[in-house]
């Protein structure tokens, strides 16, 4: 995330995943992300992992980059033929042409 920027408040479309966030560069100072109700830092090398799914949104209000890998995975509620039909409901939809990418 870029320094002086911010990410406003928004939900993903589902919560079949987790998101995981691996901070390789925290600036200090006011940089966090809120997720629900909860304000949380980046701790450099330290994993935070949510479900997206909450209404969540990050802010930098720092003169520095914020750098994070972000990894998905699946959300461990969801068993594997479950997954399997997600799978190929998605693979249907593209082959529908209703998926844009």
């Amino acid at each position: 995330l870029s320094a002086n920027s911010s990410i406003k408040p928004h939900t993903a479309p589902m919560n079949f995943r987790l998101r995981v966030h691996l901070p390789i560069q925290v600036p200090s100072g006011d940089i966090a992300i809120r997720v629900g109700n909860a304000v949380k830092p980046w701790i450099e090398d330290k994993a935070l992992v949510l479900d997206d799914s909450f209404e969540h949104e990050v802010w930098n209000n720092t003169q520095e980059d914020r750098v994070l890998l972000l990894v998905d995975i699946w959300h461990p509620d969801i068993i594997p033929v479950e997954r399997q039909n997600i799978l190929a409901m998605f693979q249907h939809a593209k082959e529908q042409g209703w998926l844009k990418r």
